[in-house]
């Protein structure tokens, strides 16, 4: 019996008695549909982890070729609960790893997964913040640590499993600390390294390091290395124009960057209150262009370049070894009903052109895909192995608040489509319905 098969029966044996998800009202979503649709010739790996019996607050932390971890918000008993789950893609079972009742419903967390320990942190925007790392294998608490900030939380991100980075802003209690400390160093947060083993805070002295945020920083293995991607746009797309328009008015640098560094290095320079760290320049675009990170695959960077005189668009990659950037595809934009779609996990680029029914995909960059879908099945999201198309349809109420989500498979082969009531995210060729 083939792969897909296997997995979708098994999930199905488990609920013998429930063929479909209610979500509300008259909406259902048949699971039987789903084995018919994905036959053998979808050689991806699909993994639906939806629960048939409830609705679930899903949040995926980590999708990998062995198991998919994702924490679960539940309210039992009058009581906000936080699970750590862990869904076995060889046995098709699901387990706890662990959980948290959570005493502060305002609490929002943050979740980051390294080889063998996951690491939460909970804040509600105040001047303080729980962190906890977890065990994946045992579910075992390693570190507990409530964490006062100077100022209140405006970001954070673990650098491994061990050192963790927060950034603060100014709340009324170190307003003054805050202005004087901006009108030092020209920031107006602070940053902080903690190390959640020995409590022990580093005040971080690096200008870049300081201004940039959690999303900001692309952690990876080369080689057995731990490293990170620091990506450094002066502003946003808007400004950056701007900024060229207005060059003769403007003395200083003005340029976007992606920088590289080895964890190792970058907790050691921070630890000793390096002024600035020691990182490797991969990209750089000065005031003429832009530069935007668009994926990372072992070979290179892939990065958006935009060169305002001309104005002219292309995807490079800079190879992280020898620092060469190649141009991969020029991007045209010759027509109003086309725009471009970017699959950072994938590191694969699509053109997408709107028609009065269907929209036209087709792939530039890692991709030779070319088929279309239906307009109303709404936006694209992504390709699996350049034959399914998958799309989002979001609905909302009568105020345009948000009520609920369908994703579609669409085969470009078979001329084939299904929806599913439910949230999804493809993470290179795995897709999962959760």
């Amino acid at each position: 019996m083939p792969e897909m098969f296997r997995i979708l029966i098994d999930i199905l044996k488990q609920c013998t008695n429930c063929t479909s998800m209610r979500r509300n009202k008259n909406c259902f979503v048949c699971q039987s549909r789903i084995c018919r649709f994905l036959h053998p010739e979808f050689s991806g790996a699909f993994q639906d982890i939806r629960n048939v019996f409830a609705v679930r607050n899903v949040e995926i932390i980590e999708i990998n070729d062995d198991f998919i971890y994702y924490a679960e918000e539940k309210k039992e008993e009058g009581h906000n609960n936080l699970f750590l789950l862990e869904y076995n893609r060889v046995s098709k079972r699901e387990r706890v790893v662990t959980h948290y009742s959570l005493d502060d419903p305002t609490f929002v967390q943050h979740l980051f997964s390294f080889s063998d320990s996951i690491v939460l942190l909970l804040e509600n925007g105040g001047d303080s913040v729980w962190v906890f790392r977890v065990d994946k294998n045992t579910g075992e608490e390693t570190a507990r640590l409530k964490i006062r900030l100077i100022g209140d939380f405006s970001d954070c991100r673990a650098l491994d499993k061990r050192h963790i980075l927060l950034w603060t802003t100014a709340n009324e209690k170190y307003d003054e600390l805050f202005a004087k400390y901006q009108e030092k160093t020209g920031n107006s947060r602070i940053a902080y390294l903690h190390d959640l083993d020995t409590a022990e805070k580093y005040l971080v002295k690096d200008r870049i390091l300081c201004r940039l945020g959690g999303e900001d920083i692309v952690l990876y293995s080369q080689e057995g290395e731990n490293r990170a991607l620091l990506l450094n746009p002066y502003g946003d797309e808007a400004h950056k124009e701007k900024c060229y328009k207005n060059a003769r008015w403007i003395s200083q640098p003005v340029c976007d960057y992606i920088w590289d560094g080895r964890i190792a290095e970058i907790l050691e320079e921070l630890a000793n209150g390096a002024e600035a760290l020691k990182l490797k320049k991969l990209v750089t675009a000065g005031i003429e262009g832009l530069a935007r990170y668009t994926g990372m695959d072992q070979k290179g960077v892939y990065f958006r370049a935009r060169h305002f005189p001309t104005e002219s668009e292309c995807i490079c990659r800079c190879d992280k070894a020898t620092g060469k950037v190649e141009v991969l595809s020029q991007l045209s934009f010759d027509r109003e009903d086309c725009y471009y779609h970017v699959d950072v996990q994938g590191c694969k680029v699509y053109r997408i052109t709107e028609g009065e029914e269907t929209c036209l995909v087709k792939g530039i960059v890692n991709s030779g895909v070319q088929g279309e879908y239906q307009k109303q099945l709404g936006e694209f999201v992504s390709c699996v192995e350049d034959r399914f198309l998958i799309t989002r349809k979001v609905m909302t109420d009568s105020h345009g608040n948000y009520e609920f989500e369908y994703h579609s498979i669409c085969d470009i082969k078979k001329k084939t489509e299904e929806s599913f009531e439910c949230k999804c995210v493809v993470s290179k060729n795995t897709l999962v319905l959760y």
